[in-house]
């Protein structure tokens, strides 16, 4: 479910997804290191996870800058 972003929740949107980022960077690096059987599955998805939490933040920021100016 997508949270609808406004002036008033987009900081802390793209600092909640910074951090899920951060989460999913460190769960890559263990499964490369500790994961067996499994392991290429679920670093592929949490680098395509990764990859839209980025979006999301571009997009976000995006908002932010264009909202800010107009201010």
């Amino acid at each position: 479910m997508q949270t609808k972003i406004t002036k008033s929740n987009v900081k802390a949107a793209i600092k909640d997804d910074k951090a899920h980022m951060d989460y999913l960077k460190r769960d890559v690096k263990d499964d490369q290191r500790y994961r067996g059987k499994n392991k290429d599955i679920n670093q592929t998805a949490d680098e395509k996870h990764i990859t839209r939490l980025a979006m999301d933040v571009k997009r976000d920021e995006s908002f932010m800058s264009k909202h800010s100016q107009a201010s």
